[in-house]
């Protein structure tokens, strides 16, 4: 409600009693207008006075209107305004989202242990197409060269000479195994080779009952010869060792053989000498040394 209105009701605004109607001699325009006095707020000079000047020039005006005009001929001077701040209005508003957290670090996956190296696996044996045939076309060349002489040179081989016969095509197929025929020629060729040679003993010495303990020196005596001397041509370490080991065998068995039959129970009724007498602790000592060596290659590698 104004202040008009209220005036109009006859109320005044200190809360007073209602004024004189209309009607009471007072005119009604008057009354208004004094009502309307009252209700005005009257400013005096003081109160001006130390109120800021509203309409005065903004300073910026004020400057541009001291500072003089530069000259026409005179250039005019760039006005360095201060750098304002490029950053934009959101990023300084709006709160900015935390950085999300780094992953945590995968453990390590799990990574074998290196396998150990194996040895190196040696080459296998070569084995030349048709060398069986070889070796066998070369032993009857050799054998027939051989008669060939003995039957012109009238020489008398029937007697003690024949175990020639079986040496010399043995030595022929070690011959052609170690050259190029492979183990198929040398493993038969060491094994006819000690064939003639326990004959020719045989043969010379009339002690045929010597094959009680002759025989292990042929098999596998003379396969592991064999094997031997083509493990050496072809450079394979396990073929070296098997030959090494046949051929121990073979001796030890032997040895054992001629302690029992001749030291023991003299099956031949020859005398062997200092040989026949030292048999026995000849083959404690070759089986201790046996065991020993096996006893410090064990250890080598362990």
């Amino acid at each position: 409600m104004s202040k008009r209105k209220r005036a109009a009701s006859g109320k005044s605004t200190t809360g007073q009693e209602e004024t004189p109607a209309a009607g009471a001699g007072v005119p009604e325009d008057a009354a208004m207008e004094d009502v309307a006095k009252d209700d005005m707020v009257h400013v005096s000079a003081d109160l001006l006075a130390d109120s800021p000047d509203v309409f005065a020039a903004q300073p910026s005006e004020a400057a541009a209107a001291v500072a003089p005009a530069p000259a026409e001929d005179q250039p005019l001077e760039a006005v360095s305004e201060p750098a304002q701040d490029e950053t934009p209005v959101a990023m300084l508003t709006e709160p900015t989202s935390p950085a999300p957290p780094a992953p945590a670090e995968a453990p390590p996956a799990f990574v074998p242990a290196p396998a150990p190296a194996s040895p190196p696996v040696p080459p296998p044996a070569r084995r030349t197409p048709g060398g069986t045939t070889l070796a066998l076309g070369v032993v009857l060349v050799v054998v027939g060269i051989f008669a060939l002489a003995v039957v012109v040179s009238g020489v008398d081989l029937t007697q003690y000479g024949w175990p020639l016969f079986v040496i010399i095509p043995g030595l022929t197929l070690l011959v052609v195994g170690f050259v190029g025929g492979g183990a198929g020629a040398s493993i038969p060729g060491g094994l006819v080779t000690m064939l003639g040679l326990v004959l020719a003993y045989q043969s010379s010495s009339g002690d045929w009952p010597s094959w009680a303990f002759t025989w292990p020196l042929v098999a596998p005596f003379g396969v592991g010869l064999g094997m031997y001397l083509q493990a050496l041509r072809d450079r394979d370490t396990m073929a070296l060792r098997r030959g090494r080991t046949l051929m121990l065998i073979g001796f030890l068995i032997s040895i054992i053989g001629f302690v029992f039959f001749e030291s023991i129970l003299g099956i031949s009724g020859m005398d062997y000498g200092l040989f026949g007498k030292a048999a026995l602790p000849l083959l404690l000592i070759v089986i201790g040394i046996v065991l020993l060596a096996r006893n410090a290659r064990r250890s080598r590698k362990a």
